[in-house]
């Protein structure tokens, strides 16, 4: 393993932004010109990050960018974001189709290509032949291990997941995780890089598969899929269960607090008699197999538990967007909240934190 530093990209970068010493401006490189990758350079760029995203197929990169701006128009329409902000964020971001020259001067490159672990991991032991000695390089898996794309480079501890959500320049949530020789220092930074981005993030401490989003989604989805399988539910009626009830609730409170609310003598006596009752597949059940076989794949093709034509679909995307431009701008309002209602809310809703047992 090196013995060398962790570039700085946190703190540092604040003092660089003042134009003042431009040869150490933090760089960054955003590698993936997909969906996610066009978001997470977008939001770099539009904080005032200097960024650079690479992808080998040059159209690609000219989509990305006509990704980016019909979201900074969006954002714009909505009041989340200046023409001046765009305009600043689109000279701040730059395209290439060449990984060497993308990646030699870079601090922090951020992987964002498709979820293949040989592939990225092929892709790491590339980054780690390019990048600088001190460069960190971070994967925006979805929940791939990142112990095995670290034991690819020579600089494990250099290496960390940085999970987004999509849309990356709207969803607040962040996942950085540890690997198990990943650097506590670099975590760190990465934690007041997102929040310096706008992000709620948070640290997962252990790198088990699907980290903590995934596998909260995927706990709901398998329960889904079972209710829908077993004919107990339409998928439109259980789509309505979920963003009128549960989900309603834990976009501010999560499962946990919520539980709180309900009473945890009363979640226990539900769960004393449901528990055995929910679908304890270990492997995708029998609907999705047809369905995944009747080339069915979603919005994709147009078909999965809906139909979509290009029309409807066009509508519920913008419709979506304006739900999550809504809803963070409900969030940020709630954040700015008077000091004093903020410091009661935090003073009575500290978590209480239980530790493992050894």
């Amino acid at each position: 393993m090196r013995a060398t530093g962790i570039g700085t990209f946190g703190r540092r970068s604040k003092m660089n932004l003042t134009g003042q010493e431009p040869r150490t401006q933090t760089r960054f490189v955003v590698l993936g010109a997909g969906t996610m990758g066009a978001g997470i350079a977008q939001c770099l760029a539009d904080h005032g990050r200097w960024v650079t995203m690479c992808d080998t197929d040059a159209e690609a990169l000219v989509r990305a960018r006509e990704r980016i701006a019909t979201s900074r128009q969006t954002l714009e329409t909505a009041g989340l974001q200046t023409a001046e902000q765009s305009r600043e964020g689109d000279q701040r971001l730059s395209t290439t189709t060449s990984l060497a020259d993308a990646v030699a001067a870079a601090d922090l490159v951020i992987e964002a290509i498709p979820e293949n672990l040989e592939l990225k991991c092929r892709v790491f032991a590339e980054l780690d032949r390019l990048a600088p000695a001190h460069a960190a390089l971070v994967s925006n898996t979805s929940g791939l291990s990142i112990t095995r794309l670290g034991q690819s480079t020579n600089r494990p501890g250099q290496v960390a997941g940085f999970h987004w959500w999509n849309p990356a320049e709207l969803v607040p949530l962040v996942e950085v995780v540890s690997g198990e020789s990943t650097d506590p220092q670099l975590v760190e930074q990465l934690l007041e890089l997102a929040t310096e981005l706008g992000k709620q993030p948070i640290h997962v401490r252990r790198d088990v598969p699907g980290f903590v989003g995934n596998r909260l989604q995927f706990a709901v989805f398998r329960e889904a899929l079972h209710l829908v399988a077993e004919g107990v539910v339409t998928p439109e009626d259980l789509d309505r269960a979920m963003t009128g009830g549960p989900g309603f609730r834990w976009s501010f409170l999560g499962p946990l607090q919520a539980a709180d609310f309900g009473g945890l003598d009363v979640f226990h006596s539900i769960a004393s008699y449901l528990w055995q009752d929910l679908g304890d597949a270990d492997s995708p059940p029998p609907l999705l197999d047809s369905m995944l076989q009747a080339g069915t794949l979603g919005t994709k093709s147009g078909k999965g538990f809906y139909d979509y034509t290009p029309e409807s679909l066009n509508n519920l995307t913008e419709r979506r967007d304006r739900f999550l431009q809504g809803l963070k701008q409900l969030v940020d309002f709630t954040r700015s909240a008077p000091a004093s209602t903020a410091d009661d809310d935090t003073a009575t809703a500290k978590p209480q934190h239980r530790q493992p047992a050894a």
